[in-house]
């Protein structure tokens, strides 16, 4: 059973955000390296988006000046979020070990080829799947692998890579031998991207969270711009809704624990928007991977600077859903509001906290 409804280096106690947000600390931050990746995702946010207009990527130094900054503001987490494949950037382990040797703790999301694929492996750092999985325990790191689908054939299309499914699958297994997952805070994640190619396949995928004690980030796409460029991607609102039922449903029969609903359907509240960034492999800075708002730039004006001015707003410090899904009716307030309401009459005697 998930003692915890998180995952270890994403999941802060109510009295850590409460104090942070007090102290005006900085808790977590989005962060990426590097641009390269072999897969061509169908939702991929990082495809044609209009954030990536400029060229120039950050260098090395500039990356680890900003990681010296963020532990600065008291960053305990940093969620590596692309822009392409993490791992298979030339400065990966340098920049996973520098992170880590901050008491920082790596969150990697992964596609998992490092992992899955012992040719590649070898070839890029002389070591086997599993020598490199130790590697990454060892670190301390917290891993979160893409699953899209459980049947191969509909994995491939959607990672847009033929045989992508069965190195995944390798990759996971892999995490699981190691003991990624022997922790009732789990360290081992899936990131399941919900659409109408993938939606008959989620509760059996969400029902992997229970068979393997893992975390999953079980979301709706974010208002990027493939996403509105592949409208048909998304799923309906009234499937949205059974989606919501469904999994927070299956919680309560399985005995895990929710505070309120989630973007990250069934999972942790979202705090980014109160106690994180989101800085993109060009330096630029945004609320999150959903907003469009530059804050600034690393390359020109200091991470301090930048989340100082931030917290003089002060605009996402309170209790919030999705603004940005909300604001462009990808989850409209309405129906989280229904759902709400619904899950307040439904569950109270069960989960006070709801």
């Amino acid at each position: 059973m998930n003692n915890i409804n998180g995952i270890r280096g994403w999941y802060f106690d109510p009295e850590v955000i409460a104090e942070a947000n007090k102290e005006g600390r900085l808790l977590t931050m989005d962060y990426e390296l590097g641009a390269a990746c072999p897969l061509k995702c169908i939702y991929c946010y990082r495809t044609g988006d209009s954030r990536d207009y400029e060229k120039g990527l950050m260098d090395f130094p500039t990356w680890k000046r900003v990681v010296d900054e963020a532990k600065e503001l008291g960053c305990q987490s940093m969620k590596l979020i692309g822009g392409g494949e993490i791992t298979l950037d030339k400065h990966f382990v340098a920049a996973m070990e520098y992170m880590a040797n901050k008491g920082i703790i790596p969150v990697l999301f992964t596609a998992g080829q490092i992992l899955g694929n012992e040719e590649l492996c070898h070839k890029i750092y002389a070591k086997s799947c599993r020598e490199m999985g130790h590697w990454m325990y060892d670190l301390g790191m917290s891993i979160f692998l893409k699953f899209d689908a459980i049947n191969n054939d509909l994995q491939d299309y959607i990672a847009g890579a033929a045989g992508y499914a069965r190195i995944r699958d390798r990759a996971l297994q892999l995490l699981i031998e190691i003991g990624f997952n022997q922790f009732s805070l789990s360290r081992l994640g899936l990131e399941v991207n919900v659409s109408r190619h993938n939606y008959h396949e989620m509760m059996d995928i969400y029902a992997l969270r229970t068979k393997y004690n893992l975390y999953e980030d079980v979301v709706i796409s974010m208002p990027c711009d493939m996403y509105f460029k592949n409208a048909d991607y998304d799923i309906s609102l009234d499937q949205k809704k059974e989606l919501y039922r469904n999994i927070y449903d299956y919680n309560i029969e399985h005995n895990i624990p929710f505070d309120t609903l989630s973007p990250f359907i069934g999972g942790l509240e979202c705090t980014q928007l109160g106690n994180g960034l989101y800085v993109t492999n060009r330096g630029d800075v945004y609320h999150c991977p959903g907003a469009f708002d530059k804050l600034g730039n690393v390359k020109e004006t200091s991470l301090n600077k930048i989340w100082n001015e931030f917290l003089e707003s002060r605009s996402y410090h309170e209790n919030y859903f999705c603004p940005f899904r909300e604001q462009t009716n990808i989850i409209p307030t309405e129906i989280i509001c229904e759902l709400k309401e619904e899950m307040t009459d439904k569950y109270h005697q069960i989960c006070p906290n709801c």
